[in-house]
């Protein structure tokens, strides 16, 4: 009689256990956070840098810095703004002189965060759309800048957008401008761009010059203030 006492106890408890499992089981998982970004914060699209310093694949190794600076003020909806000149710091991801057996050198870089004031700055995920030569310092003429554009009339949202002095095709003293629809490499012999943004040349190393433009698309969440 004990014996069976303890059997019905024993699987009652066990009943028990599978009956907590199943229902520990069947509880929903807990809902993702939501992000907390604010859009009307947010700046959007492809926006024109230029390098402050030369970069040369041979010089170079995988987690060097690269210095770049905004050539035009960035602003967002909520009227936040990212002043021009101000640091794009990134790295580089991959960086190869071209040696015997390989037929080509490359040059990765990606970007990680935008200096906008002293002892301030924002994170970012920026990936190089597009390379241009120098522009001799001053940058393309980009004009006044409005709130969700990059400069200029005619912006949506708060993605970068062209103005009339950054037309498609566009060129100072004969050197291509960069637009925010520019892809690739333009005006630099010798030099070309994958789909992952890895530029390759068939030189014995990637060389961009001071001043050179860059394009990069990225999402900026500025905090609000």
């Amino acid at each position: 009689m004990k014996r069976l006492c303890v059997t019905v106890v024993l699987a009652g408890l066990a009943a028990g256990s599978i009956g907590v499992l199943a229902a520990q089981d069947a509880a929903p998982a807990p809902a993702a956070q939501a992000s907390t970004a604010n859009p009307e914060n947010q700046i959007k699209g492809a926006i024109p840098v230029r390098l402050v310093k030369p970069v040369d694949s041979k010089k170079l190794k995988e987690g060097d810095p690269i210095i770049c600076e905004t050539v035009a003020a960035l602003h967002a909806r909520s009227g936040l703004m990212i002043p021009s000149e101000s640091k794009v710091i990134g790295h580089v991801t991959k960086s190869q002189a071209r040696s015997k057996g390989d037929a080509d050198s490359t040059l990765g870089i990606a970007f990680d965060k935008i200096e906008y004031a002293k002892g301030e700055d924002v994170p970012i995920k920026g990936i190089l759309q597009a390379v241009g030569p120098s522009l001799g310092g001053s940058g393309p003429n980009v004009g006044p800048a409005e709130p969700g554009t990059l400069a200029g009339k005619g912006g949506s949202g708060t993605t970068a957008a062209p103005t009339s002095s950054m037309q498609i095709g566009g060129a100072k003293n004969g050197t291509p401008i960069l637009v925010p629809t520019s892809q690739g490499v333009l005006g630099l012999k010798n030099l070309e761009m994958g789909s992952d943004g890895v530029l390759t040349s068939t030189g014995k190393e990637v060389k961009l010059d001071a001043g050179t433009q860059l394009l990069i698309n990225v999402q900026i969440d500025l905090p609000s203030r």
